[in-house]
């Protein structure tokens, strides 16, 4: 009797450990040098065409600068987030004062919403973010890189012009961030204009190592 009741007592907190961890993450403790690669996925041809590299080259109280490159191809340029992994500046565009499509620590059901501005670097052009996430589930998936305990949080943002030209959109983003990963395992981004899909990104972690 007292062997069933340990065993008992055992199985609770190891459910109730897994609840809890579930429930709840902190922000990412990140280092320079830690790296993931992601295999990107044309998802209206569903063709594979390219391996996106990113690695962290800075750490300040406030910021994280990552290099990002694609495999096989000269040149890198350098992106800016937020300690909390939301973009500042992502090589072709700048938000102001981010893009809050993060925010820690996670609980399933947890909601959020925010705003940015967005100016594109190619023609100095304006648009207007209008963001609400939410974090829907605590599950495992499954990428090249292996099988994951993530976060499957999705994120819905509405773009107006405020340049009489800027395009106005739709975008649906859901997230798997894994806290053993430190980023997002799977990403699936797709785009809407005037009612018509006009793309579907697919990113899947192929490989990554932390510091």
């Amino acid at each position: 009797m007292i062997k069933s009741v340990g065993i008992f007592a055992v199985t609770i907190f190891v459910l109730f450990a897994s609840y809890v961890f579930a429930q709840s993450t902190d922000k990412p403790d990140i280092h320079v040098g830690d790296r993931w690669s992601w295999q990107h996925t044309n998802g209206l041809a569903n063709e594979k065409d390219f391996t996106q590299i990113e690695d962290i080259v800075g750490v300040s109280d406030n910021e994280i600068s990552t290099r990002v490159r694609v495999k096989g191809k000269p040149g890198s340029g350098i992106a800016t987030y937020t300690r909390e992994w939301n973009p500042v500046d992502v090589i072709s565009a700048q938000y102001s004062p981010y893009l809050k499509e993060l925010t820690f620590p996670f609980d399933v059901g947890k909601k959020w919403d925010g705003s940015a501005d967005k100016m594109l670097y190619s023609n100095g052009k304006h648009g207007k973010f209008f963001l609400k996430a939410e974090v829907v589930a605590f599950e495992k998936v499954t990428v090249p890189a292996g099988t994951f305990d993530a976060y499957k949080i999705n994120v819905v943002l509405d773009a107006s012009g405020t340049d009489e030209d800027a395009n106005i959109g739709n975008t649906v983003e859901t997230y798997w961030y894994a806290p053993s990963v430190k980023r997002y395992v799977k990403l699936e981004n797709t785009f809407k204009r005037d009612g018509r899909v006009r793309s579907k990104d697919i990113y899947e972690l192929l490989e990554y190592s932390l510091r």
